[in-house]
């Protein structure tokens, strides 16, 4: 902490100097994610399996520890090859065995897209298959999932019990249409203090994402958080 110190003072120097604003430069100490021996183990077995940066991947590992307080089921839509969903099933069968993990995708890219998205068209990210992803869940001995192949909701939702309630979403589909069917669809299934994670909401070319989540963020039923590792996170009322 010392030595982090003798660094960080020279910095603040040359900054007044040359007049530059230190509030742009993140010079936070504590990084509890470098030292999580777990999480690491089981970021490195899966970050070849998702696009998720790896402070996004803490994060999601951090709130499913924290909706062990909740009651109710956890869903990922736009799984990919499965890598941040097996981080997510993970962590819930450590802190709540008894919870389903439902990860749903096309195994066909990105549908819906249109006229709110700027750079994503149908068909990118179908560079995967179901069994990417059960490969990966056998690999990490994970029984405590269910794996929803087509279009969620219109496709796949009915697989789902009816009176099924959640407590964790992650959506990560990248377009305006694909996401807005989701959160229409599990807002209200979600319980009071759910959490739902828009993976892209940092990212520009998301920008049907972007636009969605600014839409939603000022209704009264849910709390908003704008992280600055991109993700968007509602806590439901």
């Amino acid at each position: 902490m010392r030595l982090i110190t003798y660094i960080k003072e020279p910095i603040k120097r040359m900054a007044r100097k040359f007049r530059i604003n230190i509030g742009l430069i993140n010079t936070n100490e504590y990084t509890p994610w470098l030292n999580n021996e777990e999480f690491n183990l089981i970021y490195n077995k899966v970050q070849l399996n998702t696009l998720s940066t790896y402070h996004r991947c803490y994060e999601l590992w951090n709130l499913i520890k924290e909706s062990k307080k909740l009651s109710g089921e956890i869903i990922e839509i736009g799984t990919w090859r499965g890598g941040s969903g097996a981080l997510i099933a993970y962590q819930s069968k450590k802190h709540c065995p008894n919870s389903k993990v439902y990860l749903c995708d096309t195994f066909k890219g990105v549908v819906k897209s249109g006229e709110n998205d700027n750079n994503y068209y149908d068909g990118e990210h179908s560079d995967t298959s179901k069994s990417d992803v059960e490969n990966l869940l056998k690999k990490l001995n994970l029984n405590n999932t269910k794996i929803l192949e087509g279009v969620f909701p219109e496709e796949t939702s009915h697989q789902i019990d009816q009176n099924e309630v959640f407590r964790f979403c992650h959506i990560d589909v990248d377009v305006y249409d694909s996401a807005k069917s989701i959160m229409d669809w599990i807002w209200p299934k979600l319980v009071p203090g759910g959490i739902i994670v828009f993976d892209d909401y940092g990212a520009l070319n998301c920008s049907g994402i972007i636009k969605l989540v600014n839409e939603e963020k000022d209704k009264n039923d849910r709390l908003f958080i704008h992280n600055i590792n991109g993700h968007a996170i509602f806590i439901k009322k």
